[in-house]
């Protein structure tokens, strides 16, 4: 063969081998930067699945300026809230709870969905509320105080024995005021020498609203004298006693009885 046709061959055969194996190059390119985009996403959905959930905090957590524990035992907490004018919470929880107005003011609820309403407060006013998540902002020009009683107790609800009941023995003397989901907030009010029978409460809350002096007599027998002031709380367990007013001033007090087992 001429040397100049083995020549013209041989580079023809070079230019085919390199066109043919370009291609190739460029598809492992191609793979090689899909491989990576892959890694990223697959990095990014893992750090997504592991992030926190959100957490709401408990009142007094949340608000420890606002919510002051004033009693907590046997699943029942008492809390007094103050709002002065301008204050607000952040987001916070309430589980099932009683309240009761001390002073009245005017406040603006937000809801974790970001619903709004406003509520007026007035001195005296009770209610029963099931477990919340709220904001709350005092929006008057008073400011409010409020008794909170949570109620930690998730057990089956037990119903009063009439035959026992306070409000049964002694009806001029105890008061219902609210009564739902196993709580009841009673109002109890003795003038000076006023007594009752033998009656039961379950566990429950205490709050004095108004001073006195009085006498609690057990189905023992035994006889015990108690100084009641204004403010006070406490939290007692299921009881049996007579009671009366031993001082000169009418008592006032407010009983949130836990008709919930443990």
């Amino acid at each position: 063969m001429n040397p100049i046709n083995r020549k013209y061959i041989l580079a023809i055969s070079i230019s085919i081998l390199f066109i043919a194996c370009n291609p190739e190059s460029k598809k492992e390119e191609t793979s090689s930067t899909t491989d990576s985009t892959s890694n990223v996403k697959t990095d990014t959905t893992s750090t997504a699945a592991t992030a926190p959930k959100e957490t709401i905090m408990d009142a007094v957590t949340a608000a420890p300026n606002l919510y002051k524990v004033l009693n907590d035992s046997a699943g029942i907490r008492i809390l007094e809230a103050t709002y002065k004018p301008g204050d607000s919470s952040a987001l916070h929880s309430h589980p099932l709870n009683a309240v009761y107005v001390i002073s009245p003011g005017t406040v603006q609820f937000t809801e974790k969905d970001g619903t709004k309403h406003m509520n007026e407060f007035k001195t005296g006013m009770t209610m029963i509320r099931a477990m919340d998540v709220h904001s709350v902002k005092n929006t008057g020009k008073n400011t409010l105080k409020v008794l909170l009683v949570e109620v930690n107790r998730s057990g089956e609800t037990v119903a009063p024995d009439a035959s026992t009941d306070a409000t049964k023995v002694a009806p001029d003397l105890y008061k219902v005021k609210a009564d739902s989901l196993g709580l009841r907030i009673v109002e109890a009010t003795y003038k000076p020498g006023q007594s009752s029978k033998m009656h039961t409460h379950p566990a429950n809350a205490v709050y004095v609203i108004s001073p006195g002096t009085v006498e609690f007599t057990g189905k023992d027998g035994t006889k015990n004298t108690a100084e009641f002031k204004t403010g006070m709380s406490m939290i007692r367990g299921e009881d049996n006693h007579s009671v009366k007013n031993t001082g000169k001033t009418t008592l006032k007090v407010l009983l949130v009885e836990v008709y919930r087992k443990m």
